[in-house]
């Protein structure tokens, strides 16, 4: 898979993020300055720089957009890296701050997805993943939550190796009876997604 990981504009930094150095980094607006708050170099930068404190440099691929827009400049990024044909979507410090900003970001996710990539979201304080038909396991973080929201109108959940799990569960998106399960010590946890769509999100408590 080709991968591109999109550091995010928004309050949550990106200093704990483990990003490979074979993948292709975008910078969305103020994403540049978590980008060098954290020593990261961008591939590309893009956005209409409302929010952006450091000076853009001239030694890196910048394109411009205008304020007034439809996408976000996460969107924007988004399909910036889709037309480059990255199949593998990752967006970084994409939480907190504004619940519009992070329903958007989430929402982001679906349209990854619908595109034919594959999406999630990494940060210092929130990550996220959309399943369907598949499932994840993830190693115990007991610094974090886990919490499956059902996304479309249901989704059978199982989840093992965590606090509360679930045995073919079906889960329907007004009932967030998912939320706030937690790791198990020294067990990793499996999330199993059938017949619809989960979002699985770990967050620092």
């Amino acid at each position: 898979m080709k991968t591109c990981y999109i550091i995010c504009g928004g309050p949550e930094p990106c200093r704990t993020v483990r990003i490979p150095q074979d993948v292709f980094i975008i910078c969305a607006d103020s994403g540049y300055d978590k980008a060098m708050d954290a020593g990261i170099t961008p591939d590309l930068i893009l956005g209409d720089f409302d929010s952006v404190e450091n000076a853009l440099p001239d030694n890196i691929e910048t394109m411009r957009s205008p304020t007034h827009k439809d996408d976000t400049d996460t969107m924007l990024a988004v399909r910036t890296a889709l037309e480059r044909g990255y199949d593998d979507i990752v967006l970084v410090g994409a939480c907190g701050g504004r619940t519009d900003h992070t329903i958007a970001n989430i929402a982001t996710l679906m349209f990854i997805r619908e595109h034919g990539a594959k999406p999630g979201i990494k940060g210092d304080t929130t990550d996220a993943f959309i399943l369907e038909d598949e499932k994840i396991t993830l190693s115990p973080d007991l610094s974090r939550y886990l919490s499956v929201f059902a996304i479309s109108d249901k989704v059978t959940v199982s989840i093992t190796g965590a606090g509360y799990p679930l045995d073919n569960y079906v889960m329907e998106r007004s009932f967030p009876i998912g939320v706030s399960n937690e790791f198990t010590d020294g067990c990793e946890c499996t999330i199993e997604a059938r017949s619809g769509l989960a979002l699985v999100i770990t967050a620092k408590k």
